[in-house]
């Protein structure tokens, strides 16, 4: 009975995943002109006073995580119609975020696929033990987690060595292709030229006082918000011969309810429960499809206040089945 209403339920949903080719292209193009004319704006602060430069970081660095958003959905090829319009979308935006299309790609489509999964760990998500790993893991590894599992490091530090230094040669790749890493090298060369071009015509102050810190601040909202997606209390994580896709999707990918406007900025990501039931999901139906389907609203609602419990969090009890924070 339950198996037939999930699936009764996950035809409903699927109804959303049509994209709408005008309402995504009007989307990308406001997105991309105001990520424009806020660069820009902020590199004519340079000359005329910082305060305008560093008054519009926040709103520019949004862009730059509404514009990975999108980039998201094209991997999914859930923005457009077209696949090889989502590819050409995905691989440029790629340039913009600092993320190889294809590389990313597989990796975050694994982490869809295992998401929850105690035993397919470790592709496309945040590292999490459980309390028995941690306490049997050595002091060096111990160490070494608490300080990425630190919220400061998360939010701060390893966002621009992800997509500063990671993503720019992921020796750790374990889908060696042709595609994927002349993508990961073609999207190297083009981020060189961009910054030459930058430098060459606004000078050096425009990348370390305009770039670097749009870039910097938008991955970390970008980590931020995909970190609070799974890391909560009532997460779900269960082992493969227990593990179900329906209550990893609905139970361990959060629903956070944020007002209308900053939920379009982040490309309705925060609906995630309703992307990880289905990932062909275009971001601009997301509310959509919450709003007409009654069940969906029916899981745990979060808000604001309840991201700083997040970051509280560390690791997986199994005998208490909820996430926990270090003793």
């Amino acid at each position: 009975m339950q198996v037939e209403a999930e699936r009764e339920l996950l035809q409903r949903i699927k109804k959303f995943s049509t994209p709408k080719n005008k309402t995504a292209a009007f989307e990308l193009s406001i997105t991309l002109a105001v990520f424009v004319v806020l660069s820009g704006l902020m590199i004519y602060g340079l000359a005329h006073g910082y305060w305008l430069t560093f008054a519009l970081l926040p709103a520019a660095a949004i862009m730059v995580t509404r514009l990975f958003t999108i980039q998201h959905d094209c991997g999914h090829g859930s923005y457009f119609s077209s696949q090889s319009v989502n590819n050409t979308v995905g691989c440029l935006l790629g340039v913009v975020t600092l993320t190889p299309y294809y590389y990313w790609r597989k990796n975050h489509n694994i982490h869809h696929r295992d998401s929850g999964n105690l035993d397919r760990r470790g592709v496309g998500d945040v590292d999490t033990f459980t309390v028995d790993e941690y306490n049997a893991a050595s002091p060096l590894k111990k160490i070494w987690y608490r300080i990425y599992r630190n919220p400061v490091f998360l939010v701060a530090i390893a966002p621009p060595l992800l997509f500063g230094l990671k993503h720019r040669l992921p020796v750790d790749c374990e889908f060696h292709s042709t595609k994927i890493w002349t993508n990961i090298m073609a999207t190297n060369a083009a981020i060189v030229l961009a910054i030459f071009l930058l430098v060459h015509f606004f000078g050096a102050q425009a990348f370390f006082l305009v770039y670097l810190p749009m870039i910097w601040l938008g991955s970390s909202i970008g980590v931020a918000m995909f970190y609070i997606q799974h890391q909560y209390e009532s997460a779900y994580w269960n082992r493969k011969d227990d593990w179900s896709y329906f209550d990893a999707a609905l139970q361990g990918s959060s629903y956070f309810e944020f007002s209308r406007f900053f939920s379009w900025l982040v490309g309705n990501i925060n609906l995630h429960h309703i992307h990880h039931l289905n990932g062909h999901i275009p971001s601009y139906r997301l509310r959509e499809c919450l709003n007409q389907i009654p069940e969906l609203r029916a899981v745990v609602k979060r808000t604001i206040a309840d991201i700083p419990a997040c970051f509280k969090l560390a690791l997986w009890d199994d005998k208490q089945g909820k996430m926990v924070g270090f003793n």
